[in-house]
């Protein structure tokens, strides 16, 4: 009979516990799968990243090509230039030449219209520098039956009578226009070397393809000079 009613009483809690259930409001949705919505999500921002400036990354097998910098340095002696004492030729007393020999000149028109030089020192020896040799350039008017323009030339010393022959009669070279060229080596003056200070007399002749004489420059006699290099450096 115990039996029976404890039944009963089971049966009865479990109607109890099955009919409340069904009367209380669970809300049950968080065992459901929520689905996604459409969102508002913010649009991505784009952030400007400064560029840094590009550095010079120093190579370290690059050569150095700068050019020393001269740093003064006050405690050191200053250096100066000093002039060089320069050689001056003793001046002698030169001789007063003799008058023209009447031979050389030729009453004629003036045929030699300019005489040009290329030096008015020539030097010989081994222990100075100067000129070798000299260089005439002659113009010359035109003149009937002229062939040649020919060159004489001899050595006068400054200090004594002694001078050497006239020579040379060399034939100047021409560029069919009225000039006159010509260059005269020291090794072409005779005896040159037992001269220590001369002049270098010199004189134009015209001529025909003969070598008839139509007329001579007047005798250049000191405008040249011809000296040894001990005369300058004692």
């Amino acid at each position: 009979m115990h039996s029976a009613i404890l039944k009963k009483v089971i049966i009865i809690l479990l109607a109890v516990v099955i009919t409340g259930c069904s009367a209380l409001p669970v809300d049950l949705s968080f065992l459901n799968t929520p689905t996604a919505g459409p969102t508002n999500s913010p649009e991505p921002t784009v952030t400007l990243i400064t560029s840094r400036e590009p550095t010079n990354t120093p190579d370290l097998f690059a050569l150095n090509t700068e050019a020393p910098t001269n740093t003064f340095d006050p405690g050191a002696p200053v250096v100066t230039s000093t002039r060089q004492p320069t050689s001056t030729a003793t001046v002698r007393p030169t001789i007063t030449l003799e008058p023209v020999n009447p031979s050389l000149f030729t009453p004629s028109p003036n045929i030699f219209l300019s005489v040009q030089r290329s030096t008015d020192q020539l030097v010989w020896g081994s222990t100075c520098d100067g000129a070798r040799s000299i260089q005439f350039i002659v113009q010359a008017m035109a003149v009937r039956r002229m062939r040649y323009v020919l060159l004489f030339y001899r050595l006068q010393d400054k200090y004594s009578g002694r001078n050497t022959d006239w020579g040379g009669g060399a034939i100047m070279k021409d560029n069919d226009q009225g000039t006159y060229f010509y260059t005269l080596e020291l090794d072409q003056l005779d005896d040159y070397r037992t001269f220590e200070d001369a002049w270098l007399q010199y004189q134009f002749v015209a001529s025909t393809a003969g070598l008839t004489v139509l007329g001579r420059s007047v005798v250049d006699r000191t405008s040249v000079s011809m000296t040894h290099c001990k005369v300058f450096n004692p």
